[in-house]
């Protein structure tokens, strides 16, 4: 071995971090040795030649100009491609190149320049279409692309870069070192300003990082098969390329899946995908998804997704989805949901929903739904909704609804409501409601309700047209009959009545509801009893049907307790009263009727007399042996009401 150690300040001026094959140098042989020649090589590059003495005629006389070339350049001039040369530390290794035979890969070397400048380009993608071998510059503009079993002796590869245009060269064998020009295009590089999204190209080496962007022609396989993305049939051009079938061991990257796709753990794919995925872990499309998608854990869609979705965690749509989601944790679409959509916990749709979403906790729809929602704890309904909300505690419309709610606590519409709401708790309506209403506790409605409300506490509607059962039944209209312990009807029936009978002299009497149906709190006092005072109370109900303009029938049922000093025992006094109310003025009318009366007391005090004056005939008077005594009789009651 021959160890040529050189340095010269030329040297020194270079980067010392430049590789010793990419320091420029300017050099002149003229009929020189190639030994000697070597040797200001190497003092014009700071570096030292390695070499077995009988690689190369010594004694060889070259004459050669060499202008800001690259030690690369004028080696390969020099030795045409019979020699190899490799860098360690600061030597430079010479070492016989063997032929290449017809079954041994083909190497291709060379730099990119600009056409223009003349500047070597980094970063910039060279492949073989053909066999989806690929490289990329390195900061000094050099690439080596190995090419498996090459179809001819010419092949041809393709040279793209951002902003330049993209150029194809043909190259032969044994051609040596390339250098290949490409020009600058005006349009990319205005397109170029435009782009969006590179943040996922990060994940990437830096060489498929390079492809991405520099590559922008779509290639088609039928199969690929991967270990992991970019190890596999496709190389590192596997995201350029869209296939119809893709087999990933653990995982692969791709441009497009047309027919089939299987991922041991992930499958990635830039654009679309038609037919059928499947991850063991999760699927990330970046365009449309049209077919089934199914994956252990995630399914991610960038775009639009049609057909089935079926994942064991998440299904997250971009844009819209239709057909079939089944998700075990999450369903998420940012647009549209059209089909059927079920989740372990939630749906959440930022759009409009056409179709049924189930969840074992909660559905949410920002914009308008339907036609079902079934949720275990929740539905929400930022729109409009046509259709059914069930949910084990909540159901929530943000606008109108055409449909039924049922909801285990709550049920609210901001809009108006056309169909029934069943709360276990309360039904709230922010405007008109058309259809039924049942709560165990509440029901309101802010404007107008047409049908019937059913709670167990209190009805409320500012206007009525229908019917309402409840405890409490409040409203300002109603066209209809409100039916409870206490019905308070704003512009309604009320009335205050002084009247007299045969027990008491003094009644006093307040109805409220309207005359259709009406609720009455009565008390009584008989003044001149002092010791000790007698007293009643009661409550009742009524009706009020019109005979004439002025002149209306009274049917009331009455139950009132007579109190002789303290509430101690029974004595109740009972009323069927039928009577004629006249109105005599605008706010006043005389009243009078007859009534039948079955007054119940203890035997204890089932003697005592109750009667003012007059005594009616009693026309039973019985004991019963659980010593509760029943006394029947006619009687009359006449008095004035004010309206």
């Amino acid at each position: 071995m021959i160890l040529l150690a050189l340095a010269l300040p030329a040297a020194a001026q270079q980067d010392r971090k430049t590789p010793l094959l990419e320091r420029v140098i300017t050099i002149t042989f003229e009929r020189e040795s190639l030994e000697s020649a070597l040797k200001k090589i190497g003092r014009e590059g700071g570096f030292s030649f390695s070499y077995n003495s009988s690689l190369m005629e010594k004694n060889r006389v070259i004459t050669y100009a060499f202008y800001n070339k690259t030690v690369r350049e004028v080696l390969d001039q020099l030795f045409k491609g019979t020699i190899q040369y490799k860098e360690r530390s600061r030597y430079i290794i010479l070492t016989r190149a063997e032929p290449r035979t017809s079954s041994q890969p083909r190497v291709v070397t060379g730099y990119v320049v600009d056409e223009s400048t003349g500047q070597r380009l980094k970063n910039v993608s060279i492949y073989d279409p053909v066999t989806l071998s690929s490289a990329v510059t390195d900061a000094y503009g050099y690439f080596q692309i190995k090419i498996d079993n090459p179809s001819a002796d010419e092949i041809k590869l393709a040279i793209n870069r951002v902003n330049y245009t993209d150029t194809v060269v043909s190259v032969v064998d044994n051609q040596g070192l390339l250098n290949i020009p490409i020009k600058v295009n005006t349009d990319k590089v205005a397109a170029f300003a435009e782009q969006v999204g590179q943040n996922l190209k990060r994940f990437w080496t830096h060489t498929v990082l390079m492809n991405l962007e520099n590559i922008d022609d779509s290639l088609h396989r039928r199969t690929q098969i991967s270990i992991i993305p970019f190890v596999g049939t496709n190389h590192k051009l596997s995201a350029n390329v869209a296939n119809e079938y893709s087999f990933n061991l653990l995982g692969g990257y791709s441009r497009g899946v047309d027919k089939f796709e299987l991922g041991g753990l992930f499958n990635m794919v830039r654009y679309d995908v038609r037919g059928v995925q499947i991850g063991g872990g999760f699927n990330a499309v970046g365009g449309k998804k049209d077919g089934v998608q199914v994956a252990g854990w995630v399914n991610t869609n960038l775009d639009s997704a049609r057909g089935a979705q079926v994942a064991g965690l998440l299904n997250f749509n971009w844009n819209s989805s239709s057909g079939f989601v089944l998700g075990g944790f999450l369903n998420f679409t940012r647009h549209r949901s059209e089909g059927v959509s079920i989740a372990g916990l939630a749906n959440t749709t930022l759009g409009e929903q056409r179709g049924v979403h189930l969840a074992g906790f909660y559905n949410v729809v920002t914009r308008s739904g339907g036609p079902a929602q079934v949720a275990g704890l929740l539905n929400f309904t930022g729109g409009h909704m046509r259709g059914a909300q069930i949910g084990g505690l909540v159901n929530f419309i943000g606008r109108d609804m055409r449909g039924g709610q049922v909801g285990g606590l709550l049920n609210v519409t901001i809009g108006s409501h056309n169909g029934g709401q069943v709360g276990g708790l309360a039904n709230f309506v922010a405007r008109d409601m058309h259809g039924v209403q049942a709560a165990g506790l509440l029901n309101v409605t802010t404007g107008t309700h047409t049908g019937v409300q059913f709670a167990g506490i209190l009805n409320y509607a500012t206007r009525i047209k229908g019917i309402q059962f409840g405890l409490v039944n409040v409203s300002d209209t109603i066209d209809g009959v409100p039916i409870g312990i206490m019905s308070i009807v704003l512009k309604g029936y009320h009335t205050l009545e002084i009247s007299a009978d045969e027990v008491f002299y003094t009644n006093v009497a307040f109805r409220t509801g309207v005359r259709k149906f009406y609720n009455i709190l009565t008390a009584g006092i008989k003044p001149q009893e002092t010791d000790p005072v007698i007293w009643s109370f009661g409550y009742g109900l009524g009706t009020s049907p019109r005979l004439g303009q002025k002149l209306y029938m009274n049917i009331d049922v009455t139950s009132n307790q007579i109190v002789r000093g303290n509430v101690d025992k029974m004595r109740l006094l009972n009323k069927l009263y039928l009577g004629i109310d006249w109105q005599v003025a605008r706010r006043m009318a005389l009243i009078a009727g007859g009534t039948f009366n079955a007054y119940v007391a203890d035997k204890a005090v089932a003697s005592d007399d109750i009667f003012t004056d007059y005594r009616p005939h009693l026309w039973r008077d019985h004991t019963y042996s659980d010593g509760k005594n029943l006394k029947l009789w006619f009687g009359a009651k006449i008095g004035v009401r004010f309206l």
